[in-house]
């Protein structure tokens, strides 16, 4: 169930409704009709929704209009009726201690977001390991331990997801390219250069062009100082990659011509900024020379 794809399939006709076939199905489908502007998709669901998921649309609606505070006020409804014996859920209950941990992260409250993502995280892992809130937990704990500065803790969480799952190929996607970020601030560049490779190939995938081209142009940038026919290919360097011994040198980065050439003949049909289109241009230009 891909909610992108059935609020697009909801709006152009080609669909007319969503019969649930999973726990919350349908809240994910109003929260991404929501976040992609269509209220009336969203509105049709909505009184299908029980009343714990009805609360956290609520407080996702009250988010986007920045009312923080019934925001607090709906999430405090959600969680209190997750807890109920009537309505016990404990799905629900992590997600919505998820966004609790945002919210306080967002207020300046950053120990207790922290205690609030990780008890999230770990009964969400528990629950169910791989389900968009999990994957969506890790890289909120990521972030936060990124924010406090703390840039091998914030590694070491992506390193919970996979390349070959079971988190979705967009979660996966994401947490490389953050991760990415990451291991250029600590200098590890060929490192970097392998999680844009497998992030920019995961957000064509799912067809988030926007977020393929960043991570595209972020792999040329970053590795045309160094284009050489010695270097393995990027699928090779990921095939292949393994953990550093203590003690040895970090690899000196390079990225294969072919590996360059490929990326470029994608980069060239898709809408560029003036930036990108000048930094497509240094890249054709070091290809032939």
């Amino acid at each position: 169930m891909n909610p992108a794809t059935i609020v697009d399939q909801i709006r152009s006709g080609e669909r007319t409704g969503y019969t649930s076939s999973e726990p919350h199905d349908l809240l994910l489908i109003c929260e991404q009709a929501l976040g992609q502007g269509e209220t009336e998709i969203a509105e049709m669901f909505y009184p299908k929704l029980n009343s714990i998921e009805q609360s956290i649309y609520q407080f996702r609606m009250a988010q986007l209009g920045n009312d923080a505070e019934l925001a607090q006020t709906h999430l405090t409804t959600a969680l209190q009726n997750s807890r109920t014996r009537e309505l016990r859920d404990h799905m629900l209950e992590a997600r919505i201690r998820m966004e609790w941990g945002i919210l306080r992260a967002s207020i300046g409250e950053h120990e207790q977001a922290g205690v609030d993502l990780r008890w999230a995280m770990e009964r969400l892992g528990a629950l169910s390991e791989g389900h968009r809130w999990h994957g969506l937990c890790i890289l909120n704990m990521a972030k936060w331990h990124q924010n406090r500065g703390e840039l091998g803790m914030a590694l070491a969480m992506h390193s919970e997801i996979s390349r070959n799952g079971p988190h979705h190929i967009e979660i996966i996607a994401v947490s490389r390219r953050n991760a990415a970020e990451l291991l250029v601030a600590k200098n590890h560049i060929q490192s970097a250069l392998r999680n844009l490779w497998i992030s920019h190939h995961g957000f064509r995938q799912t067809d988030m062009l926007d977020a393929a081209i960043e991570s595209g142009l972020h792999w040329v940038d970053i590795g045309i100082s160094n284009v050489s026919r010695e270097a393995q290919s990027m699928d090779d360097a990921v095939h292949n990659a393994a953990p550093r011994s203590v003690g040895e040198p970090l690899p000196k980065p390079a990225i294969h011509p072919d590996d360059l050439c490929l990326m470029l003949n994608w980069l060239k049909d898709q809408q560029l900024d003036d930036i990108g289109e000048t930094l497509i241009s240094e890249a054709q230009e070091l290809l032939q020379s």
